[in-house]
């Protein structure tokens, strides 16, 4: 999407953390949107629900102690320089990259952008996620946490007073579009790709618009009513569901916040890995418990779950 298009669905001053970063230096807005990240998560409380099986049960536990347990940390990682094609690695073929720009600020900006977005779906393709949040076995479970993930990226650098970050927003998410237009090819379909290719990006800004109006003051919704609506299909079943990655949201919300900016600007970033051993220790293997059938797939939604009504085949 170009930048007009882009900026009318993350407006400025749409949310409580906006408000908070407007009103002073740069460390107090800080402050101040570390606190609306802490209020929105006693706004996602962690439920259990005791009519559901055991192994759920235990699976809602272990998710929920690993999330409580351990406090919000900066996602910093170093992922090394970015890497030279073996033919260029030489005294010549540095000097010719440096004549092209390769070093230049904007393709330092691009190869961060391309950084960060594989280090969301490093995270995402493990699968952990999928089997500690139930979102299905399809292309949806994936599609729903990149793009959970994308917002997040997208909602800490729009507060940004760097020139630099709305460039490397736009950046990032084109890699994020491209790599949806692969994985929906990927997944078998061959007909309409552009029409579902437009309705998964509807899907995108209306949730995002969503997520932000819940960071307003005096939201009439919590952010797991609106990830129950938009990326469970509304199924109460899943409430709990709802609650963990509500939770597990905002804690990553709240790590980004921590992160030092230059470093997410490099892509010098790693997505909290806690939640391995706690699908380990529950016996998660799946990511569709048999009791709830297939999460993703029905006909509620764009490629499998809420959304549009009309499925697409094979995906």
């Amino acid at each position: 999407m170009d930048q007009e298009h882009q900026d009318s669905f993350f407006p400025a001053g749409s949310s409580a953390l906006q408000q908070g970063a407007a009103g002073g230096a740069s460390t107090s807005g800080a402050s101040d949107r570390c606190c609306a990240l802490i209020a929105l998560g006693q706004r996602s409380p962690l439920r259990f629900l005791n009519s559901q099986a055991s192994s759920r049960n235990s699976r809602i536990g272990e998710v929920t102690s690993a999330l409580t347990g351990t406090p919000p940390t900066s996602l910093q990682h170093d992922r090394g320089a970015a890497p030279i094609p073996p033919d260029l690695d030489n005294p010549l073929g540095r000097a010719m990259i440096r004549i092209m720009g390769f070093e230049s600020k904007r393709s330092k900006l691009l190869h961060g952008a391309q950084r960060l977005y594989e280090a969301v779906t490093e995270h995402v393709d493990s699968g952990v996620l999928q089997r500690s949040f139930q979102t299905g076995k399809v292309f949806w479970s994936s599609y729903v946490l990149l793009s959970l993930h994308v917002w997040i990226v997208i909602h800490r650098l729009r507060l940004s007073s760097n020139p630099d970050a709305r460039f490397f927003r736009q950046r990032f998410y084109n890699q994020f579009q491209q790599d949806v237009e692969y994985r929906v090819y990927a997944a078998g379909v061959q007909v309409g790709v552009s029409k579902w290719l437009k309705k998964l990006e509807e899907h995108f800004y209306e949730t995002a618009y969503d997520f932000d109006k819940v960071l307003s003051p005096g939201a009439s919704e919590s952010l797991a009513d609106i990830l129950l609506r938009k990326y469970y299909g509304g199924a109460e079943q899943h409430r709990a569901d709802a609650d963990l990655l509500a939770s597990y949201m905002v804690r990553e919300l709240q790590c980004l916040e921590l992160t030092d900016e230059e470093a997410v600007l490099r892509g010098d970033v790693r997505f909290s890995a806690l939640l391995a051993g706690a699908v380990q220790r529950a016996g998660v293997l799946s990511a569709g418990e048999a009791e709830d059938g297939a999460v993703a797939g029905g006909p509620a939604g764009p490629v499998g779950l809420a959304g549009p009504a009309e499925p697409v085949k094979g995906v």
